[in-house]
């Protein structure tokens, strides 16, 4: 009977469909593989209908498993809305935030927003984890963080995101000669560098490669290291070249030491997404966060494509 259903069914039905796995969905919700199944068992007994396909290489939805799950996601949402709702509280801002963030933003973006905003809202917890595009959406979708802001690219089922802006992608190589720190270099024809670039995991990579495969004439050495704080020191240290972010380069940007370069003809660009879990409403104090860090974010991006682009 349905008024037999529990939210319990509904949270695991959704974890499953979205994860198409048992074992993961069982780690999602933090349950086991036993429990997770059962429940699902359940939901279908209840449903008299059977939601998914189970293979050996994982669980499928059916067709009325499509249908119920859009159901499910939206029902979930509006209880996480009616949550948010009694909770929320009128004068000031309290509860705990767990944001994911690029290495980009950590050097130059995340500590005025901090600051600013932890003055505003001083009863308010900030847990923050820096990490690449790979992990953090991972995080995300798993419930671990109420929010990331990730280089665009392919994201699974049950993430919702919104594009913050676009930034511009810097070659940076130690000054060989003196010049402009600014000058375009038009990496197509520049000779063979020693590149240091991120891993595949890391949503930049791809749009990277195909940068480097279609418009460059020389055949680059690629160094991966998905260390930031590494790849600065390899550029101090070594005959070593990157392609970084803009905003994560703006405060190297008067050191005499390095040349930093707008890729150009063609420009090089990333796009900033916030993502979110599509099933859960965004609290009031996980909102007031993210606006403030993606309004940092918008500003560092503005500067830095007047600084770059000499618009």
């Amino acid at each position: 009977m349905i008024r037999n259903l529990k939210l319990q069914h509904l949270r695991y039905f959704v974890a499953v469909y979205e994860e198409r796995s048992i074992t993961a969905a069982s780690q999602r919700v933090h349950a086991t593989q036993s429990g997770v199944s059962m429940q699902l068992r359940d939901f279908e007994g209840f449903l008299g209908l059977r939601l998914f396909d189970r293979t050996s290489t994982g669980v499928f939805p059916t067709k009325a498993g499509e249908q119920i799950y859009q159901r499910a996601h939206r029902v979930l949402r509006d209880i996480d809305e009616f949550t948010v709702d009694v909770a929320t509280h009128a004068d000031q801002l309290y509860g705990t935030v767990r944001a994911g963030i690029m290495p980009t933003f950590a050097k130059s973006i995340l500590a005025p927003t901090l600051i600013k905003f932890m003055e505003k809202n001083p009863f308010v917890d900030v847990n923050i984890i820096e990490g690449y595009s790979e992990t953090l959406t991972g995080k995300v979708a798993r419930g671990d963080l109420d929010f990331a802001v990730v280089p665009g690219g392919e994201l699974p089922v049950g993430i919702r995101s919104q594009h913050v802006d676009t930034d511009i992608e810097i070659l940076v190589h130690k000054r060989r000669q003196s010049g402009p720190s600014t000058d375009p270099v038009q990496l197509a024809v520049s000779p063979p560098l020693n590149l240091i670039l991120p891993g595949p995991g890391n949503a930049r990579r791809a749009k990277i490669d195909r940068y480097l495969s279609n418009i460059c004439s020389s055949k680059h050495s690629i160094l991966e290291l998905d260390s930031m704080m590494a790849t600065f020191d390899l550029l101090d240290k070594g005959d070593y070249a990157s392609i970084l972010p803009g905003c994560l380069c703006l405060p190297s940007i008067e050191d005499p030491r390095m040349v930093l370069s707008p890729l150009l003809e063609p420009l090089l660009q990333v796009d900033y997404l916030l993502i979110e879990s599509s099933s859960k409403a965004t609290p009031p104090v996980v909102s007031a966060f993210a606006n403030a860090l993606c309004d940092e974010i918008r500003k560092w991006c503005s500067f830095g494509r007047d600084t770059y682009l000499n618009t």
